[in-house]
C-alpha cells in the first residue's frame, strides 16, 4: 500500500484528481479507446462465430491495428485514472477482477490471432481449427464482463466486492 499511497500523491495523480477537466477527459478517452478495442475484437470474434459470413476472416486482420490503438489509449487513460485514487481502486475486488479479465482477454486475443492469421486456408478451415470458436466466444465474455466490472466500480466504488 505504500507504493499506492505514493502513486496517488504524485503530481500527475493530483492533477488528474483535482483538475476540473482532466478526469472527464481521461474518462472520455477511455470510452473511445474501449469502443475501438472492443468494436474491432468483437467483430473478429463474431465473424469467427458465424456472423457476417460474407466478410473473409483473413480480412478481419486489418482490424488489429485499430484494436491495438484502442488498447493503447485505454492503457494510458486507465493508468492515469488509476493514479488519481490508487488505494481505493486497488482495494476493490471488482476492480481487481476487471484487471484480471483484461489480462486473460488479452492473452485469449493473442492466441486467437495467432491461430487465425498464421494458419492460412479458407474461412471454413480457419473456423474448423481446434478451439477457435471457444476462444472467440470466451473473448466476448471476458471483455463484456470486464466492462461490466468497470461500470460497477464507477457507480458503486465502496460497495464493490
Amino acid at each position: 500500500m505504500n507504493f499506492l499511497n505514493w502513486l496517488q500523491n504524485t503530481p500527475v495523480a493530483i492533477f488528474v484528481a483535482e483538475t476540473l477537466w482532466a478526469y472527464p477527459l481521461l474518462e472520455t478517452m477511455h470510452t473511445l479507446g474501449m469502443a475501438m478495442l472492443l468494436g474491432s475484437l468483437g467483430l473478429i470474434n463474431l465473424r469467427v462465430l458465424g456472423y457476417k459470413r460474407a466478410l473473409p476472416i483473413i480480412g478481419t486482420r486489418d482490424l488489429l491495428p485499430v484494436a491495438w490503438i484502442g488498447f493503447s489509449i485505454n492503457a494510458f487513460s486507465g493508468l492515469m485514472l488509476f493514479t488519481s485514487d490508487a488505494v481505493n481502486f486497488f482495494s476493490s475486488n471488482t476492480f481487481r477482477v476487471k484487471i484480471t479479465l483484461i489480462v486473460i482477454a488479452g492473452i485469449n486475443a493473442a492466441i486467437l490471432s495467432r491461430k487465425l492469421y498464421t494458419s492460412g486456408g479458407d474461412d471454413a478451415a480457419l473456423v474448423a481449427l481446434p478451439g477457435v470458436k471457444g476462444l472467440a466466444a470466451s473473448s466476448l465474455v471476458f471483455w463484456v464482463v470486464a466492462v461490466i466490472c468497470g461500470r460497477i466500480y464507477a457507480y458503486y466504488p465502496y460497495y464493490s466486492y
